[in-house]
Formats: C-alpha cells, sequence, structure tokens
C-alpha cells in the first residue's frame, strides 16, 4: 500500500452526552440534552481528519464481531477510508467509552474487550507498505518499539506521537530512549506536565526538550505551542465556544501534520491544527465533526 500517512491504534465507540449543566454524584440523576453514537478514539480522529483534508491515510488497527466493531467498520467505508490494513478478528472486541461532555471539559467512562498486541501488524505493515509517515495517537512504550523506530527513520520514514492519559512518566529509560526517536511530540498542557511531574508547562517543556526533535503542545484555549532548534513559537487558538471537545487534540495533530507534509513552515502548521482542532469542537465528536479542506482554508483566510 501507499500512502502519505499511516496512522496505528485500536478504534473507540463513543457514546457521547451533551448539554450538560452539572455535574454527577453518587446517588443523583442528571439528564442531557443530546445522544450520540460515534466513532473515536485517537486513531479514527486522526485518520478521518487526515482522510478529510486530502491525505492519503491508512490505520492500522483490529475489529471484532460486535456492534461497536462493526458500527465504526460501516461508518469509516462510508468515509471512504480503507480497511484493508485492519485485521477482522473472528471475536468480539469491544472498546467502549461513555463520554460526558461539558462546555469545556470531559469525563470518560470505558470498557476495552482484552487487546490483541498491535505492534506485530504494525511492524509487518510499515515493512510493506510505502509512506512518509507514521502518526502515533498515543504515547506506545514497548520495549520492541524503539528499535523499530530507529529502523523506520533510517528509510526516511518521519514519526510522531501524541501523548493521551497514560501512566507513564519520563524517568522511564524506556519512556526517554522512545521519545528520542520521534521527529515529533504532541501532547497537551495536562499530559506534559503529568508526564514529567512538572507544575507549569514551561517547566514540562524544558524537561521534554531533553528527549524531543521537535514538540508541539496543545493548550487548548490558550493555543498551541512548538519548541524547536529554532526557537519557541505559539499561535493563539479561534475565539469560538466549544460545544463538544472530544477528540480536538486528535483533529488538531491531523491538521498540523497535513500542513506538515504539505511543506509549510511551524507557525503555519500551528494554525493549521488551530483551526482543524477548533472547528472539530463546534459539533459532537472528533471524526464527526473534523473539517474538510475547504472549511479550513476558509477559516484560515479569517486569521
Amino acid at each position: 500500500m501507499q500512502c502519505d500517512i499511516l496512522v496505528p491504534g485500536h478504534y473507540f465507540c463513543d457514546v457521547i452526552f451533551t448539554g450538560l449543566t452539572e455535574p454527577t454524584a453518587p446517588g443523583t440523576e442528571i439528564y442531557a440534552r443530546d445522544l450520540q453514537f460515534v466513532p473515536g478514539g485517537g486513531a479514527i480522529n486522526t485518520v478521518v481528519a487526515l482522510r478529510r483534508l486530502g491525505v492519503a491515510v491508512g490505520w492500522i488497527g483490529m475489529l471484532g464481531t460486535d456492534f461497536a466493531s462493526q458500527f465504526v467498520g460501516a461508518w469509516l467505508r462510508g468515509e471512504g477510508i480503507a480497511l484493508e490494513l485492519v485485521t477482522a478478528l473472528d471475536v468480539p472486541m469491544r472498546r467502549v467509552t461513555a463520554v460526558l461532555s461539558y462546555p469545556a471539559d470531559r469525563a470518560f467512562v470505558s470498557y476495552v474487550d482484552p487487546l490483541p498486541d498491535l505492534i506485530p501488524s504494525i511492524a509487518q505493515t510499515v515493512e510493506a507498505a510505502n509512506c512518509r509517515h507514521i502518526h502515533f495517537p498515543g504515547l506506545l512504550i514497548d520495549p520492541r518499539l524503539p528499535d523499530l523506530l530507529a529502523q523506520w527513520r533510517a528509510r526516511g520514514i518521519t514519526i510522531s506521537m501524541d501523548c493521551q492519559q497514560r501512566p507513564h512518566k519520563l524517568d522511564d529509560p524506556l519512556v526517554q530512549s522512545t521519545l528520542r526517536q520521534l521527529d515529533l511530540f504532541m501532547p497537551n498542557a495536562s499530559e506534559a506536565c503529568r508526564l514529567t511531574g512538572q507544575d507549569t508547562l514551561d517547566a514540562a517543556a524544558g524537561a521534554l526538550w531533553a528527549f524531543a526533535r521537535t514538540l508541539v503542545v496543545k493548550d487548548g484555549a490558550n493555543g498551541a505551542w512548538l519548541w524547536s532548534e529554532s526557537g519557541r513559537i505559539h499561535v493563539p487558538a479561534l475565539d469560538l465556544t466549544p460545544v463538544d471537545t472530544t477528540g480536538a487534540g486528535d483533529v488538531f495533530n491531523a491538521g498540523f501534520l497535513a500542513a506538515r507534509l504539505a511543506g509549510h513552515d511551524a507557525e503555519t502548521c500551528l494554525r493549521w491544527g488551530n483551526v482543524c482542532g477548533g472547528l472539530a469542537t463546534l459539533n459532537v465528536g472528533g471524526a464527526p465533526s473534523a473539517p474538510r479542506f475547504a472549511e479550513v482554508e476558509s477559516a484560515l483566510s479569517r486569521t
């Protein structure tokens, strides 16, 4: 398979409750104003957003026999996304998240069936594929991975990785060796602080800078930041009122990567990311709300 970007990772089916005005608590019941079932998870959000921006993208993943898997597979085919790199399992592989979506933040309850090992599928697919870039939607820490990343980079493939909610810490040597093999590390501000154990973004960025070639940090309403050998760049966020922020960081990643593959400079890449991530908050779910290229061009012309 020939494509610009490969995105490995497991799917989620998101059940999103929106229009919430107060937090839930044990012994209480609250009502949402709306409910939607949408495909989700970092891999799916990123793949769909890249596809809508006109990037040739492939998803390396797995789907089972359960309702959630079949729903997501059918939805992706409707988006014109080929599933030739997806392993079809003959068992259920339920991966479901209930999302309580508030205007400024979210709460999650998830269930996942035991996960098959995805790394052999990733290694086999990358070996056979012709791609320019590999994007990991979350921090993947595995002793087999640093050597694989080094092999891919030796072939001229660039590599990026988001963080997500992970238990790992920067003082783990395996985390350090993984970050050293990345061309881009793309956490949000709270993830960067949690990973490094620092209280401020500047301190967290300083700690990560020792290992990451280029550090891109999503900072919500504060915009986005980039640290590289050329220095620090900041681009403010769009001025808008979010409806649902689920998956917005993944869609930001897609915008940034699409601009980077098109040869744009770092500041323009951040602007693309902010526009894509911002527009994705105006409807429910990251994948269904990901903007198309014409929408991004229009928004960029107004910023």
